[in-house]
């Protein structure tokens, strides 16, 4: 009797729609005997009669066939209510905005329901950033063929915003900003989880104009405070001259000095200068450095232009705001064509330097710190 169809569905299945065995065996055009039967487990009905016995019943084909019916009770069709279903052979993605009866592969899926997903734990960190009206979002997280994040989502009240991902690929993707929402992601050990709230990523803090300027003896205490803000969290200090490996501010000053002079430039070095950002305050919220000529290991993995916002002024489309003050000073400088790299799973970087008129050349594994580099030239007219 388990072959497609229960004799215990089809019973309960009938009382539920309070119909009697003469009753719905009236409807089939069947003796209520053969109900009898079917309901006993003495006998099947003929496969032809699936469909006018699931019409009967109330039910779809596939509810007749699983043994129990699908109630959509989200009618409003609320995202933040929808159901997911991964299949566990073939990695699909399958998206109801209620329940449903979804197969694939000959497995009926079991629905992921979004509301019960879990918080991310430790093992399942995201990092999140807003550039302009984009949110990117990237996981620590394995992506081996045993072990890997399966899809991003991002889920309002009206839209879903999906990103299948793959083994050996990376754990980030980008999305559109659409007002409040909810991020979710599928890991194929761990199941479905939830992002810690992302609204003040994606909400919008109106950006200050910034200017830029050469440090002097009056900036020790924004800058030093701008390394500890770094190294608190182990983030790279890009653009600041290598101040990470300083302890001494005036140490700095003068080494950063030293560098802008071609004939004080140490050897192994390239003339360049130090920028700070600041907002219309005079706070500090950025560095950039440019350097005035390329060598060989700057052409292939640096470039002209490093530059770092400082973690507490994140998300508020400075760095594109740097980027493009600093190509002002190339120009000043002669300089025409700009080269400018980031790491290939920067996705905000590159954001930032496509915005600034970037042209990916091509990417580049470097050696030094095994990153894969993605290679910039900016037409500098």
């Amino acid at each position: 009797m388990d072959s497609y169809v229960t004799g215990t569905a089809i019973r309960q299945l009938r009382e539920a729609k309070h119909l009697t065995q003469a009753e719905l065996a009236e409807k089939l055009a069947v003796s209520a005997k053969a109900i009898s039967k079917w309901e006993t487990a003495h006998g099947l009905p003929d496969i032809s009669l699936l469909e006018p016995l699931a019409a009967a019943l109330g039910v779809s084909v596939l509810e007749l066939m699983q043994g129990e019916p699908v109630v959509n009770r989200n009618r409003s069709a609320n995202l933040l209510r929808s159901k997911l279903y991964v299949c566990p052979l073939c990695g699909n993605v399958l998206h109801a905005t209620g329940q449903a009866v979804v197969s694939c592969c000959g497995i009926t899926l079991p629905p992921l329901d979004i509301s019960e997903a879990d918080d991310a734990d430790e093992h399942h960190q995201l990092t999140l950033e807003r550039v302009e009206d984009e949110l990117f979002v990237t996981i620590h997280h394995p992506m081996t063929k045993d072990h890997h994040i399966s899809f991003i989502a991002c889920l309002t009240g009206d839209k879903l915003q999906l990103v299948k991902l793959y083994p050996e690929g990376d754990a980030s993707c980008r999305f559109k900003i659409t007002g409040a929402g909810v991020l979710y992601f599928y890991c194929n050990r761990h199941g479905l989880m939830k992002a810690p709230d992302f609204r003040a990523a994606a909400r919008h803090t109106p950006s200050q104009k910034l200017h830029l300027r050469e440090p002097d003896e009056g900036d020790r205490e924004q800058v030093m405070a701008y390394r500890e803000e770094f190294l608190a969290i182990s983030s790279r200090l890009d653009g600041t001259s290598a101040l990470d490996k300083y302890d001494d501010f005036d140490q700095w000053l003068a080494d950063i000095r030293r560098l802008k002079d071609p004939a004080t430039t140490p050897a192994g070095f390239v003339p360049a200068t130090q920028y700070l950002a600041l907002d219309e305050q005079e706070h500090l919220v950025g560095m950039t450095n440019l350097r005035h000529h390329l060598n060989d290991y700057l052409l292939a993995y640096g470039g002209h232009i490093g530059y770092s916002v400082r973690p507490s002024e994140r998300k508020n489309g400075y760095a594109s705001q740097m980027l493009c003050m600093t190509l002002e000073k190339a120009r000043e400088r002669g300089i025409s064509k700009v080269r400018i790299c980031c790491d290939h799973y920067n996705i905000a970087s590159a954001k930032t330097i496509q915005s600034n008129g970037g042209v990916l050349e091509d990417e580049m594994f470097d050696s030094s710190d095994g990153m894969l580099t993605q290679r910039y030239w900016i037409e500098n007219r």
